[in-house]
């Protein structure tokens, strides 16, 4: 009874997910995310063995696919998910040909010939090891990256696209694009054959995983749901001549799908942590005298999978949380307490803060940071006495005059007067200007004109992924299976400046919910002939 009750929630769910996979047009432009497997059997004579029945088994769920070979000998098993299988050959008058350890990955077809030998049907011819089996269906040129390389390789904030650089013609990021650390737990950002970083196509579980804008965003790849490592069975990179299903990108294609239940209940839990108890002092800090910045990274989950009725129906989930607490270090230029204690009609900070001098066509010498009034500006003629300063200008053309306290006439050389120069008169102020000035912060680093203040703000990510997917045997002809991945990224992004120096307070708070779900139905007319809807 218990078992009827199990079995009909299951098809309330995957008859879901079916409905859904009819109802929606865009749910048949998915690509395949399963391998096959295909070869020709013979006799020890090389002749073609028509009619041998050909079973392939997954040893993890224990499903069988059987076919039957060809009256050319051929066989084939398409859509078969990836896996380790058993894969099986008999023939009246031969000898059973079995072989172990089989492994299908995705968009890969194995081809596997099968060479019977004579004897009694209780025989068997077991192999166990034998020479890498070759690619011969498709030219694309490409590397699988399993579940084993996810798990053993070295991932920072546990990024598994990141192992995409494993692969020949990949390299990270040029030099002045997102490179994908400094925290994000998103697909790291890489090139593929050199190719734009944005034109690399990501599919999940063989449906878009893109963010459907060029560029992306300031924080995420062009992948929108990372799932943990440790929901993930395998993904594929492929970087050329790929099959015209991708036609999305002209870079590399990755190819992931995410892992089955088995016939054993499995899972796992986990926590990384990073803190700043086990940092050194970044150097910006140290010599603006700031104290050692608050740094998290919590990585935390688990993942449990197995089957609700063995042999038949499989589920597995995943949950990954990350919480990151960042330094976001910064140095700006902001007005020298001498211009905020004035009211910004002393500038005498900017000749100061300068060096050099400058000369114009009346050969007046002022410093560098002089402030000449515009009120001033008048034409002068070259040869013809300047009335104003009593001057013989050069050249024809316009002159101002400094702000000055003392009188200008007949001065030629204004160096050794910044107490007289850049008094700027409070009536030639807008106050509201002045008011607005004033938000900003006091200099941190004295005695500097720019580059005078220091500000290290917190910024906090908190990223949420979930994963579920549904496998149902439905019996020798039907397959059908569901996926659901979510992701919720908050990111609260500190501004340069504290305040409202920069328009806004406390910088802005940026969200990327997403999800996908993907139905597939596989149902097998005839051994040879499977059809697909993905």
């Amino acid at each position: 009874m218990v078992k009827l009750q199990v079995r009909e929630q299951i098809w309330l769910v995957v008859s879901a997910f079916l409905l859904l996979c009819l109802a929606a047009p865009t749910s048949l432009l998915g690509q395949v995310d399963t391998g096959g497997v295909t070869g020709t059997v013979t006799d020890s004579t090389g002749a073609v063995v028509p009619g041998a029945q050909i079973t392939l088994t997954n040893t993890a769920t224990h499903i069988v696919e059987t076919s039957k070979s060809t009256s050319t000998g051929s066989y084939s098993f398409n859509g078969v998910r990836p896996g380790t299988y058993t894969l099986k050959g008999e023939a009246p008058g031969f000898k059973v040909f079995e072989t172990t350890g089989l492994d299908v990955h995705i968009q890969d077809t194995v081809t596997l010939d099968i060479s019977l030998s004579a004897g009694s049907v209780s025989q068997h011819v077991e192999v166990t090891a034998a020479a890498p089996l070759l690619q011969a269906q498709s030219g694309e040129v490409g590397q699988t990256i399993s579940g084993e390389a996810v798990n053993d390789l070295p991932l920072q904030t546990r990024d598994w696209a990141s192992l995409s650089q494993l692969s020949a013609g990949v390299t990270t990021a040029p030099s002045g694009q997102p490179s994908g650390d400094s925290g994000s737990s998103t697909s790291a950002y890489f090139v593929a054959n050199g190719a734009n970083i944005w034109q690399n196509d990501f599919r999940l579980n063989g449906i878009n995983d893109n963010i459907e804008m060029y560029g992306g965003s300031s924080v995420l790849s062009n992948a929108t749901i990372t799932p943990p490592p440790d929901a993930l069975a395998e993904f594929k990179l492929q970087t050329a001549n790929y099959s015209a299903e991708f036609g999305h990108s002209t870079g590399a294609v990755v190819n992931a799908t995410t892992k089955s239940g088995t016939n054993g209940f499995h899972g796992d839990i986990w926590e990384y942590v990073r803190n700043d108890a086990f940092n050194a002092n970044p150097f910006f800090n140290k010599v603006n005298h700031v104290a050692r910045p608050e740094y998290r990274q919590n990585i935390f989950g688990g993942t449990v999978g197995g089957p609700i009725i063995r042999d038949k129906t499989f589920f597995f989930f995943s949950y990954q949380g990350q919480r990151f607490v960042l330094p976001s270090p910064v140095t700006s230029t902001v007005p020298t307490a001498n211009m905020v204690n004035s009211g910004f009609t002393n500038l005498q900070d900017l000749i100061t803060g300068n060096s050099g001098t400058g000369t114009d066509i009346e050969n007046r010498i002022f410093p560098h940071g002089t402030v000449l009034d515009p009120a001033t500006t008048r034409a002068v003629t070259a040869n013809v006495i300047d009335p104003v300063t009593g001057l013989t200008p050069s050249a024809t053309g316009y002159v101002r005059d400094p702000f000055y306290t003392g009188n200008i006439a007949g001065m030629t050389n204004f160096v050794g007067q910044t107490a007289n120069l850049n008094i700027i008169p409070a009536g030639r102020l807008d106050p509201n200007a002045v008011k607005l000035l004033g938000v900003y912060p006091a200099q941190t680093v004295p005695n500097l004109l720019n580059n005078n203040y220091f500000y290290d703000p917190k910024q906090y990510r908190n990223i949420d992924t979930y994963d579920i997917r549904i496998d149902e045997h439905i019996n020798a002809s039907n397959y059908l299976s569901g996926t659901f991945d979510r992701t919720t990224f908050a990111w609260s992004v500190p501004a340069n400046l504290p305040g409202l120096a920069v328009g806004e307070t406390g910088g802005r708070n940026d969200s990327f919910p997403a999800y996908a779900f993907a139905v597939s139905y596989t149902h097998i007319l005839r051994p040879l002939s499977p059809t697909r809807c993905t």
